[in-house]
């Protein structure tokens, strides 16, 4: 059994309820390993999606966006990573209310190490080949791409 989904029903996953507790369940495996990882570091899960968002300098307001959270609980996970010296905040030359955050370089240190373990001990998708891989790639990006899109229009009679 897999999270909530029988793995043993022998028929393909064609129910959209199905498909979605398929994906939260590869998704839950993905944030506790994640979570793992991070704790290594003593730092909280949205700690570490905070320091991989933060490839290039981001408002705060932009990282909360990309993150998925509202504005308001950003400040929290930004002051620990201040505190401890891993992102800096300083005001945007253009807009002095906009707080812009970028990595310092023990920032950066631990994003590394982050990253460089979390994809060399991730054993999800080993049982996949490059081909499936690329299929699963395609699949999903099509998925999000049309997440993304807007809504088509009511049909009108």
């Amino acid at each position: 059994m897999i999270d909530n989904y029988r793995s043993d029903l022998g028929a393909a996953p064609t129910a959209r309820r199905q498909l979605a507790e398929m994906c939260f369940g590869v998704v839950r495996r993905l944030r506790s390993h994640a979570a793992e990882l991070a704790a290594e570091h003593d730092l909280s899960f949205l700690q570490a999606r905070a320091l991989w968002r933060l490839e290039q300098p981001l408002a705060t307001g932009t990282l909360a966006e990309r993150l998925g959270l509202d504005r308001s609980n950003i400040t929290h996970i930004v002051d620990g990573l201040e505190t401890r010296g891993l992102v800096t905040r300083e005001a945007q030359r253009d807009d002095r209310r906009v707080k812009l955050l970028t990595l310092t370089p023990a920032g950066r240190a631990v994003r590394a190490a982050l990253d460089e373990r979390i994809f060399t001990t991730q054993t999800l998708f080993e049982s996949l080949t490059e081909e499936e891989q690329a299929t699963l790639a395609g699949l999903l990006t099509k998925l999000l791409e049309g997440a993304a899109a807007p809504d088509p229009a009511p049909a009108t009679a």
